[in-house]
């Protein structure tokens, strides 16, 4: 009792007395113990370990730890809640700390961190630490400065954290100890009991086919899913959300996934990671009702499930998404109290802020809507290049505006998806994820200064010129006058305009010299990784095609698959196995091995066009030259985009339906002259199929004809598409357009792009709504356009998919009817392909 009395007076001592500097450590020794309470949760016990263990790596002085149950005297860092401090009646906000947040006090010569038990408390720990100089910028990088006196000038703070949910998902931010140094508290990390735990969720996403398979409920019950043009699927499709069993189905399954996984406090009931919504009547006058919004349905359907399990589980959540299809939010329901809407920007451009840019007005539209109507909101926020997770990726302006922008509409909660396989290894991860943490616990933090900090901790030396890499880089995408302005997309390929030679070669120089002065071994390897990116930019554009006679191949084959070959390895030797998202590097150096080689191609030509086809690559005309101008109408597909070179260009597709996958097709070179090929191509089911292209005398016209037969013994269904990917050549600039008269006469002529409007799109046009026997893919700044003909009563229906994230693309397809074929039975497909100037 005598000491407790004792620390009362030491703690009432007069203001001044209070403001008087701790000296916590002089001459690496100190008087002082770290108290924390008999009954400590498992992060308040980690919180006084890491004090103790940090302090002494800073000074040199361990400074012992004792429990309020023991004498305390002396001098006392009270760490998190227990009896001593109440006895201290100091009146720390318990309350409005909430679990995560902490205060940190000077009370007379002693310091308290205190907060929430879960994980408040050490947090608090950190953020002491933090203000020693202590930083954690990577699993292997740290900054623990070293001083024989520490000091505590006079402290009255509390903190609490900007998001209750804070994830930067990246490999590198899954460890244990660095999560909980830098304040996250994700799903995929690896804290535990000791950490306070974290958010969980079960399943985390695309949850519909997991609560009710098709394996074992569509034979008996194709209601269950998606009608999709008339018929009950479930290849890429979803479920048919206002069917009373399938809320009744979908209750009893979250109830399940809740006995298995107790642990979890958000289950995931969200759509597959496709389109194929519900067409049913009963869907589609939800929709309707909605104001024509496919999440309409949705989130009827969600609420109802979550009602349900409210009445069993008041204090489990449950989540879906505001994603793809769905985005926009819709008109009359609201989500439930126990409903987390995670909205996802998968079409914004992430090199500027969202309200900045023309490219992002869309997103900012709903998401001020989703805002209006929920005060729970998540947000799935996208920070990599997930065909590239190499690619230098310049978003770190973006994330410095927008993770303050997003907390101004009421966001609760951030997913920031990286890339994520094992070994990670992405572009700037180590970086990108510090960053993000202390956005995320604090959107007020100084971004430059993070960013410099960790320059100077991860790359020692070499920091200076690594800085001035960051900057060239981010200059690439900044607008003028401070930057050229260029988009960022999250799928772009490396051939981007901000990847140019003229960047690659100041790049390379300012890399150089900091793998040159890096002072050790492990700063080196430090920089040499992030050397890696700029090696895999130009692996990728010397992976281009071009024609060489009658051969479509890389340059110099021997040299590409020599530098292939060694990068892989030295991507291996960092621990890196995979360069894309969903595929191993193995599959890298399969796909290289089949795909990149020399093919034969096929050259016609008049005084109009040049054509280049290449009947190994699914017989695809790669090239439809105007010879005046130079200029290739069609699409030349990027050589870092998956199947390059079987992309782009124009071709003849096999399908059984028109949402199946397409057949494959061989084909063969049966005759050829200047201005006439025939192929004949095989399908592995039976059907045959006689193509024929044909240059018409001297006009600027290509004419295909196709007839498909059964060749086989049984009655085959059959669809044919013929598509053509046109290409304007002027990437920077959106203002991509389509025009034809409808089959009632009406006339269309759209720019597909502008401000507001998603950056692309698709839409397929049936009956009436068909062009009238061609179509027209033209840019308003371009003087040739890209016309389509086709026979009006040979035509089922017309899709058309465009595109303006990092060039400007337009796909027509046109699709035969789609017909059963008896063995022997056949019919014809006849298109043809004009350059308008």
């Amino acid at each position: 009792m005598k000491n407790a009395w004792l620390l009362i007076a030491l703690i009432t001592l007069p203001l001044a007395a209070r403001e008087q500097p701790i000296i916590l450590v002089d001459g690496g020794r100190s008087t002082y113990s770290i108290c924390i309470s008999s009954e400590a949760s498992p992060s308040e016990r980690r919180a006084a370990e890491e004090l103790q263990r940090f302090l002494e790596e800073i000074s040199g002085a361990q400074l012992p730890i004792v429990t309020d149950a023991a004498a305390v005297s002396g001098d006392v860092v009270l760490v998190g809640k227990s009896d001593a401090l109440d006895r201290l009646r100091l009146n720390i906000p318990f309350e409005d700390l909430g679990p995560e947040g902490f205060a940190l006090r000077t009370a007379g010569r002693h310091l308290v961190i205190a907060g929430g038990r879960l994980r408040g408390t050490m947090y608090g720990v950190y953020a002491f630490l933090e203000k020693l100089g202590c930083r954690w910028f990577a699993p292997d990088a740290s900054r623990i400065p070293k001083m024989s006196r520490v000091t505590v000038a006079s402290l009255d703070e509390t903190q609490k954290p900007a998001f209750e949910y804070r994830e930067p998902y990246f490999t590198e931010a899954w460890d244990k100890d660095w999560a909980a140094r830098n304040k996250t508290n994700g799903a995929f990390t690896r804290l535990d009991e000791s950490t306070g735990g974290k958010v969980q969720y079960y399943p985390f996403v695309h949850s519909f086919y997991e609560m009710i398979p098709p394996s074992q409920y569509f034979r008996e019950h194709p209601e269950y899913f998606s009608l999709i043009d008339g018929q009950r699927r479930t290849e890429r499709g979803q479920l048919c959300l206002t069917n009373p069993d399938v809320l009744r189905v979908g209750v009893a399954s979250v109830l399940r996934w809740i006995a298995s996984h107790p642990e979890a406090t958000i289950y995931s009931v969200s759509q597959n990671d496709w389109t194929g919504w519900c067409e049913c009547d009963r869907c589609r006058r939800v929709e309707e009702e909605e104001g024509g919004v496919h999440s309409g349905p949705l989130l009827r359907y969600v609420n109802a499930l979550a009602a349900e399990i409210e009445k069993k589980h008041p204090d489990k959540l449950i989540d879906t998404l505001a994603y793809w299809y769905t985005e926009a939010p819709p008109s009359q329901v609201r989500p439930r109290r126990n409903v987390r809407i995670r909205l996802c920007p998968i079409g914004a451009c992430d090199a500027h802020a969202y309200e900045q840019c023309d490219r992002n007005a869309y997103f900012m539209r709903n998401l001020k809507a989703w805002s209006q109507v929920t005060n729970q909101l998540y947000i799935w926020h996208y920070n990599t290049n997930f065909s590239h997770y190499l690619l230098p990726f310049p978003d770190f302006d973006e994330l410095a505006a927008d993770i303050p922008m997003y907390r101004r509409y009421g966001v609760v909660g951030l997913f920031l998806e990286g890339a994520y396989p094992p070994g990670g290894g992405a572009e700037n991860a180590e970086l990108r994820s510090y960053v993000m943490a202390r956005l995320l616990w604090d959107t007020n933090a100084n971004v430059d200064q993070a960013i410099e900090e960790f320059m100077q901790g991860y790359y020692g030396r070499a920091a200076k010129k690594m800085r001035a890499y960051f900057d060239l880089l981010h200059r690439q995408v900044r607008f003028k006058p401070n930057g050229l302005g260029h988009h960022l997309w999250i799928y772009q390929q490396p051939g981007a305009p901000y990847l140019d030679r003229d960047f690659l070669r100041k790049a390379r120089g300012l890399v150089g010299e900091a793998i040159r002065i890096a002072g050790d071994d492990a700063t080196r390897q430090h920089v040499r990784k992030a050397e890696l990116s700029l090696e895999y930019v130009e692996l990728s554009q010397a992976k281009q095609f071009h024609v060489n006679q009658a051969l479509y191949g890389p340059s110099d084959l021997a040299a590409l698959k020599a530098r292939f070959e060694t990068f892989v390895k030295d991507a291996r030797s960092f621990g890196i196995q995979s360069l894309h998202e969903g595929r191993d590097l193995k599959d890298d150096e399969e796909e290289f091995s089949k795909r990149i080689k020399p093919y034969s191609v096929l050259t016609m030509e008049n005084s109009a066009l040049r054509v280049i086809l290449a009947p190994e690559l699914n017989a695809r005309v790669l090239y439809l030259t105007d010879i005046r101008t130079g200029q290739n109408l069609l699409r030349e597909a990027d050589p870092g985009e998956r199947g390059y070179p079987d992309l782009g260009g124009l071709g003849l597709f096999v399908f059984p339906d028109y949402h199946a996958r397409p057949c494959e097709t061989t084909w063969k070179v049966l005759a050829s002259s200047a201005s006439e090929v025939t192929l004949s191509g095989t399908c592995p089911n039976g059907l045959n199929l006689r193509r024929t292209i044909r240059l018409k005398g001297n006009e600027p016209v290509l004419q295909t004809e196709t007839r498909v037969e059964n060749g086989g013994r049984d009655a085959l269904p059959v669809a044919l598409q013929a598509r053509a990917e046109y290409s304007a050549g002027l990437p920077e600039d959106p203002r991509l357009s389509l025009s034809f008269t409808r089959q009632d006469g009406e006339a269309v002529d759209r720019t597909l792009f502008s401000a507001g409007v998603e950056t692309s799109g698709s839409e397929t046009y049936l009956a009436e709504d068909r062009p009238a026997g061609e179509w027209r893919a033209f840019h308003r700044q371009a003087p040739l356009k890209f016309v389509n003909h086709f026979e009006k009563d040979g035509v089922a229906r017309c899709a058309m998919n465009w595109s303006v994230r990092g060039e400007n693309r337009l796909s027509l397809a046109l699709w035969s009817p789609q017909r059963t074929l008896a063995p022997g039975e056949g019919f014809v497909f006849r298109t043809d392909y004009e350059v308008e100037r």
